[in-house]
């Protein structure tokens, strides 16, 4: 769902499939108009379903998918795409009105944060790294390190880590690599 401009409509973008036809592809609904959804096409609608969230940064909507981001002008409704870093991109975020992507690197614990520097010019930089405490982890919640899920997020222009551990703790590790808080999923 989203915005749209310069209507005040609220819409949505939504990627249809009829019986593998030539209408497949992304449609249009507005909330409210009692309106069938329209067609608009979509340049790569495959890679849209392949990437199950969006972030909506500057009117538009972005997907990362690969080495490239989608990404819908909600005002034009129409599709275009840019570059994302050089790197193996794990998520995208939108951190200090720049759009953000963090890639993660299971083998030395290290968590990249990238940030896109020029919007217009698709310059990305490094902003930093964040070694996760993994060692700390796994001797104070005598956890094992089978599995965890990790997403990066931006609060009042700071950056922080969340991690879903083995699925009975959510953790809070701060761009210092300290493990700031945590809860277990009893509290959840």
């Amino acid at each position: 769902m989203y915005p749209h401009s310069p209507t005040g409509e609220y819409r949505l973008l939504l990627y249809m499939v009829i019986q593998k036809t030539k209408h497949d592809g992304c449609y249009v609904y507005t909330l409210g108009s009692g309106q069938p959804p329209s067609h608009i096409g979509c340049a790569d609608d495959k890679q849209l379903m392949t990437s199950p969230e969006s972030v909506f940064f500057r009117g538009s909507l972005h997907w990362h998918t690969n080495t490239m981001i989608m990404v819908f002008d909600t005002t034009n409704e129409s599709f275009w795409q840019m570059h994302s870093p050089m790197v193996s991109a794990d998520d995208h975020f939108e951190m200090s009105d720049m759009l953000g992507m963090f890639c993660f690197n299971e083998k030395e614990n290290i968590v990249d944060i990238w940030v896109m520097k020029d919007y217009e010019g698709e310059v990305w930089a490094l902003q930093r790294w964040v070694k996760l405490p993994i060692a700390e982890i796994v001797e104070q919640f005598e956890t094992s390190r089978s599995w965890f899920d990790l997403v990066a997020a931006s609060w009042d222009g700071d950056m922080l880590l969340l991690i879903q551990f083995e699925d009975n703790w959510l953790l809070q590790v701060d761009m210092d690599s300290k493990l700031i808080a945590n809860i277990h999923k009893r509290f959840l």
